[in-house]
């Protein structure tokens, strides 16, 4: 029995992307299934950016003692935690949680 992969982006965080990207369109009359793969990479590449800012905003707000603000686009919150999550350290793209930096300094892909 195959399992159905569960999405890591929110279903309104998809549209937003589609809208800002300008592929709104395809998506309401061919679904998902009708945009490219470029314009796919794009949403990916857009949502990363989302999420590496959230995650610098909060940072700064941590380091000056200040509450981390809310964000604004909707599930973000969704792609930081996915951009912090094992696998996506694993491959060099962000820098590992305070758990992780011992192993991470091993594989030698943990820049301080």
């Amino acid at each position: 029995m195959a399992r159905k992969r569960r999405g890591v982006m929110s279903e309104e965080l998809k549209y937003e992307l589609a809208k800002d990207l300008g592929f709104y369109d395809t998506v309401q009359k061919e679904g998902w299934g009708g945009i490219r793969a470029k314009d796919a990479g794009n949403m990916v590449k857009r949502a990363l950016q989302i999420a590496e800012k959230t995650l610098a905003e909060q940072a700064r707000a941590q380091t000056r003692g200040a509450p981390t603000t809310s964000m604004s686009t909707v599930g973000a919150g969704r792609a930081a935690a996915a951009i912090a999550s094992p696998a996506s350290t694993a491959f060099g793209m962000t820098r590992p949680t305070s758990a992780q930096p011992a192993a991470a300094q091993q594989l030698g892909r943990y820049r301080p």
